[in-house]
């Protein structure tokens, strides 16, 4: 094989490698409720930003949910993950997503996070 063959193959091969677009991208909606007399609203949010995976997050007040208990916040939480993080532990799966949920539970300040298989899709 010529060095130019060799050469081109090698650079091919490296960029599939390196190349992000493969990884598989979910996104996960479930009902949170948080203790904001604990911590604030913002500060829960941000630990759960730090989860690896988690990319984007976002919340609203269910609408049938006006009155807000003065200990407790309910929100509909959505979360979008990327499995790059997991390449180099196996790979993501779905199951990985529930794990996450996992995570977000023992955030501070989470009293409780429900996910069903049926809000998890991927993107």
């Amino acid at each position: 094989m010529k060095y130019n063959s060799l050469r081109t193959l090698v650079k091919e091969e490296l960029k599939k490698v390196i190349n992000e677009d493969y990884q598989d991208k979910y996104k996960m909606v479930g009902t949170l409720i948080t203790d904001i007399k604990e911590r604030p609203q913002k500060e829960i949010y941000s630990d759960i930003r730090a989860i690896p995976g988690i990319t984007v997050i976002s919340s609203e007040e269910p609408l049938a949910y006006s009155d807000q208990n003065l200990n407790k916040f309910k929100a509909i939480l959505s979360v979008k993950v990327d499995g790059y993080p997991f390449i180099t532990k196996g790979g993501f799966t779905r199951d990985k997503m529930m794990e996450i949920a996992g995570d977000i539970k023992k955030v501070p300040g989470v009293k409780a996070f429900f996910v069903g298989e049926d809000n998890i899709s991927q993107i």
